[in-house]
């Protein structure tokens, strides 16, 4: 697992995060216990580690550094221009812990580490910022999937009476959410006044308060005005008709995986993996749109 970026000097001072994952993804690092990871004595092995590679390698900083059961997301900073490549830096803390973990566990040939590692290159302040916030919310998604697995795994040629027959449809997430009755479709032509699109989301929203579940692709403006205020409402759950299909490592992010967690979001498509920003037609909006009126009953808002 070796992901370089060609164009780049590796000994030039910049942040990296880098994913180290443990030999066939063995848990020896972590455990969750409410919805967090703890570390094992191993994992706090590999944390000693980590901080102490600037006593070998002053150029470098540690940063933030996410303990996972089987892998660990780190970010390193090359605070100036180093006599060898950082790749050497991370090599060293590879060899370190495995000699370690190998004393501790009175193994000579325990293999600790899958060859290689990931990294991803921070340009500026903006993107270590995001990838800091991720890595740091990773142990809490980590452990809800492995919490409700049932609700993070995509179901292929899903049959239900509620879905359009003679399509082949796939689903991610709470697919239980197809037979609760209180489904309702949100609809919103792009030519809808703004003070319509605000009576349609106070609507919704009353809706979505007495427990309802929201089925649409969210496409227009008005829908996504009114799918951002369903997304912080406490209660309600929400189907998303997706219309270019689940590409193989599909998972969701934000909002949505939260939704997901608590068993409050289903995504459904019935079409071929393609680009996120491949254009629709208006075939395929208003194809969408009746899928979604047939799988809430017929009830429109």
């Amino acid at each position: 697992m070796n992901h370089r970026a060609r164009f780049h000097d590796y000994r030039e001072p910049a942040f990296y995060m880098l994913t180290l994952v443990a030999k066939n993804r063995r848990p020896f690092f972590s455990t969750c216990a409410d919805d967090r990871v703890v570390f094992t004595a191993d994992g706090g092995i590999v944390h000693r580690f980590w901080h102490k590679i600037p006593e070998k390698f002053p150029e470098i900083k540690t940063s933030a550094l996410v303990i996972m059961p089987d892998h660990i997301h780190g970010i390193l900073r090359v605070t100036r221009r180093m006599a060898k490549p950082r790749g050497v830096a991370v090599r060293a803390f590879k060899s370190l812990t495995t000699s370690e973990l190998r004393r501790q566990h009175n193994e000579p040939v325990l293999d600790v580490w899958e060859p290689g590692y990931h990294d991803h290159i921070l340009y500026n302040a903006g993107a270590l910022r995001v990838w800091a916030r991720y890595l740091m919310d990773n142990p809490r998604r980590y452990c809800l999937k492995k919490k409700n697995p049932d609700l993070f795994r995509r179901v292929e040629k899903l049959a239900h009476p509620a879905l359009p027959s003679g399509q082949n449809w796939a689903g991610y997430g709470n697919w239980f959410l197809l037979d609760y009755p209180g489904k309702i479709a949100v609809r919103v032509s792009r030519k809808t006044a703004p003070e319509e699109i605000t009576a349609l989301k106070e609507k919704t929203l009353e809706a979505v308060a007495a427990g309802a579940v929201v089925v649409s692709p969210f496409i227009s403006p008005g829908e996504k005005e009114i799918a951002r205020a369903v997304l912080t409402a406490e209660r309600g759950a929400v189907i998303l008709l997706k219309p270019n299909g689940f590409p193989p490592f599909f998972k969701p992010k934000g909002r949505y995986f939260d939704l997901c967690a608590e068993g409050r979001l289903l995504i459904l498509s019935c079409g071929m993996p393609t680009p996120d920003n491949a254009p629709l037609t208006r075939e395929t909006c208003l194809a969408m749109n009746d899928a979604c009126a047939r799988i809430a009953g017929g009830v429109i808002i």
